[in-house]
């Protein structure tokens, strides 16, 4: 358990210091996500509990990121500063390996989350601009 709360900490040493990342975590309680993470991870190296949807988890936690930007370019440099934190410790390469199979797969739930974002803001944007055209119409008969 101190092995996993020390990767999570290193982890977010990195996450923090990337330019590309550091605005997500902005005004964000950043103990609380640590320990967050920690059970996360602890749930999913140790098994998944049945009826417990990781992806729709994901997506909900991260909804309000998706709503500035954040997508699955970002994933991957969170995966890859994972991966680095695991070798800076030491962990076997069969161990990062395992890691990364559990965590891979959840890239898709952030294609899928900024994707529905952009979706939602198209949508948003398509109805205020037909507002708009309304509006003048009605101006227009004046």
């Amino acid at each position: 358990d101190d092995a996993l709360k020390a990767a999570v900490e290193g982890f977010y040493a990195r996450l923090v210091k990337d330019p590309a990342l550091a605005h997500f975590f902005e005004s964000i309680d950043l103990n609380f996500l640590k320990r967050h993470q920690v059970m996360f991870m602890r749930i999913a190296f140790t098994g998944i509990p049945p009826g417990m949807d990781v992806p729709k988890m994901i997506k909900d936690k991260h909804m309000r990121l998706f709503a500035v930007g954040l997508d699955e370019g970002h994933f991957d440099l969170v995966a890859g500063h994972l991966v680095a934190q695991l070798q800076s410790m030491g962990v076997s390469q069969p161990l990062v390996d395992e890691v990364v199979s559990v965590v891979g797969p959840l890239r898709a739930c952030f294609e899928q989350g900024a994707l529905e974002q952009r979706i939602a803001a198209r949508q948003k944007w398509m109805v205020q601009g037909a507002a708009l055209t309304a509006g003048l119409a009605v101006v227009a008969l004046y």
